[in-house]
């Protein structure tokens, strides 16, 4: 019998988040997107550094998964600071590359894992994979226009007030015409800042917006404005609700993947003796087994040069590495689907505050709307086992 979920529709619902985060179908597509995500990165990076376009490398992105959060972030910032100033055309062009390639990865993987948490939160409603696939597909250029409207606009008033400075150069009459019109330049300046700041705080509800209502790129930029606007207080509430209890959750998994892979060493190196303790001096001088930071572990002491192992337990040793790159990989995973899945849930309440709507109402498809609920099938079964009984 399936157990359903208590909903409370307020802010004790973002508990839910990491529960959800589980979810199999959850879970492989935000797997997908970010080993898509990785491998996007060291592509586009492997082409733009051999036209000497930057001068990152490839292996950063590597180094970033092996190596703990709090140490390869900061490397991955400074590379890419220190590639993009001086800022070129070259570079410019590069960054855009590889950044439009990430937005189309989780527009379409960010649309799908909505589009479940969007059903599954408001009517309890399990789907298929291959259907929420195709709604992503369907919706593809909602997801991927929506994050992007607020830097057209952001752009837009850029350029008018670098248009203006142009003619600023015009003697006399330039000079003339920018203090006539610099309050106009005020105004384009606030709108900046305006579109700029709301934008990134409402980002985090435009996905949602088209998973749940089915609509466009402009009205999820409208409901993620209005909702950051309307209601600040509840906005900053569910928002650091989400933060604290996302960042435990986080370290929960971390630090279970790290025992995980610590206690396999362990009890493995009691069986295998030094033969292992030789390939763990091997995979430890390549990457860390702490998973994002959250666990640390002491580097082994000594050097283990490759050549001084034989090929079986050079073979071994990346082999582990690769399983230890699969498992980070997982908690990387974590984060996405929780973040996903959480900023769904914050959206229902946000809208439901704002527009009155009532939680339960959600965008369905015509193949959709003859699918049952898990609730709804639960009580089903009871009942007909209630009347095949004599």
């Amino acid at each position: 019998m399936t157990e359903e979920k208590i909903q409370r529709h307020d802010w004790r619902d973002i508990f839910c988040a990491f529960k959800m985060a589980f979810d199999p179908k959850r879970m492989f597509l935000g797997y997908a997107a970010i080993l898509a995500s990785l491998i996007w990165c060291i592509a586009a990076t492997a082409v733009f550094s051999s036209l000497k376009l930057f001068n990152v490398t490839p292996s950063v992105f590597i180094n970033l998964v092996l190596s703990p959060a709090k140490e390869g972030l900061p490397v991955i910032f400074r590379n890419i600071v220190s590639a993009a100033v001086p800022f070129n055309i070259g570079e410019f062009f590069a960054f855009t590359v590889i950044a439009f390639g990430l937005l189309a990865i989780w527009s379409f993987a960010g649309g799908a894992i909505t589009r479940i948490a969007s059903l599954d939160y408001a009517i309890d409603q399990s789907v298929r994979l291959i259907d929420v696939l195709k709604f992503s597909r369907k919706k593809f250029w909602s997801y991927f226009w929506s994050p992007l409207v607020p830097v057209i606009g952001v752009l837009f008033f850029a350029l008018c007030n670098v248009a203006v400075g142009f003619i600023g150069r015009v003697p006399v009459f330039g000079e003339i015409l920018i203090a006539l019109s610099f309050p106009l330049i005020l105004i384009s300046g606030f709108s900046l800042a305006f579109i700029g700041i709301v934008g990134v705080l409402g980002l985090c509800f435009m996905l949602p917006t088209i998973s749940a209502e089915g609509s466009d790129a402009f009205d999820a930029m409208g409901r993620a404005y209005s909702y950051v606007l309307s209601r600040p207080k509840k906005f900053i509430l569910y928002s650091s609700i989400n933060i604290l209890y996302g960042i435990a959750c986080l370290m929960l998994v971390a630090f279970v993947a790290w025992l995980m892979i610590r206690l396999s060493f362990y009890t493995l190196g009691l069986g295998m003796g030094q033969k292992f303790a030789m390939a763990e001096s091997h995979i430890l001088q390549r990457c860390s087994i702490a998973c994002l930071g959250f666990c640390s572990m002491h580097s082994y002491e000594g050097t283990m040069p490759a050549s001084s192992l034989n090929w079986s337990l050079q073979f071994l040793s990346y082999v582990l590495i690769a399983y230890i790159f699969s498992i980070k990989l997982a908690v990387w995973t974590f984060v996405a689907t929780y973040l996903f899945s959480a900023k769904t849930i914050i959206y229902f309440l946000l809208r439901q505050e704002v527009d009155s709507t009532v939680v339960n109402d959600v965008y369905l498809e015509e193949e959709e709307k003859p699918l049952q609920t898990k609730g709804e099938n639960s009580k089903e079964n009871q009942s007909s086992e209630a009347g095949s009984k004599p």
